[in-house]
């Protein structure tokens, strides 16, 4: 994995689980480390499905050997945000939505795989949209305001601001974004805000997925 898309997973609040394409942990960070309880040292270079033993919103196994997503990267196909149960170190489960990034590794076949993990709301879990399968809905229903990812919902970047998304691509963080730039670190805490505010997101990790995916830089 590249020292920039640690730099990105190391600065983020998100909790962030990487695996190889082996199916292997490589990086668990402080936030995934307080969700789910296990310490990074326990679970680096561990097969992730032993680890997360994550359900699907029907109870059925969908961590295991053969990893699905792993599979979908080798076909070079896009993943789509999802919600799945994983297993915290106390046994217990958590309802969490997954965004996948990729991140390239310095051979074709290598590859990370960061699960960005965000808990759901109490009350709005996966085992909860089962009842709703009749009906054709597959989603909990979306609160007013615009889609998260829905490219029409989504504000034009201005110039600089697509500046500093580069440069936090680039894995710069934010006193380094300003001595670039020649600016103030609040001025690009300001940018920064109103680039996650313009793309509908909650973290530069978000952004800087959904910018790459967007082809936005």
């Amino acid at each position: 994995m590249t020292r920039d898309a640690l730099e990105i997973v190391a600065s983020t609040a998100d909790a962030a689980v990487g695996t190889d394409e082996e199916g292997r942990v490589v990086i668990f960070n402080k936030a995934a480390e307080r969700l789910l309880g296990y310490n990074a040292a326990d679970v680096l270079g561990k097969p992730c499905y032993n680890v997360l033993g994550g359900h699907d919103s029907f109870g059925n196994r969908f961590c295991d050997e053969g990893c699905a997503l792993v599979h979908m990267v080798r076909r070079h196909e896009a993943v789509h945000r999802f919600e799945l149960s994983l297993r915290k170190s106390s046994g217990q489960r958590v309802d969490v939505s997954v965004l996948v990034v990729v991140v390239p590794g310095p051979r074709p076949s290598q590859f990370t795989i960061l699960h960005v993990l965000a808990p759901l709301a109490a009350g709005v879990s996966p085992g909860a949209f089962v009842e709703r399968i009749g009906t054709g809905a597959r989603h909990p229903p979306v609160p007013p305001g615009p889609a998260a990812s829905s490219p029409e919902h989504q504000q034009a970047l201005s110039t600089r601001e697509a500046e500093i998304l580069r440069l936090l691509a680039d894995g710069l963080g934010t006193s380094e974004i300003a001595d670039t730039l020649f600016i103030s670190v609040a001025t690009v805490r300001n940018h920064t805000q109103n680039i996650l505010r313009k793309l509908d997101v909650h973290s530069k990790l978000e952004a800087v997925s959904l910018a790459l995916r967007l082809r936005l830089i």
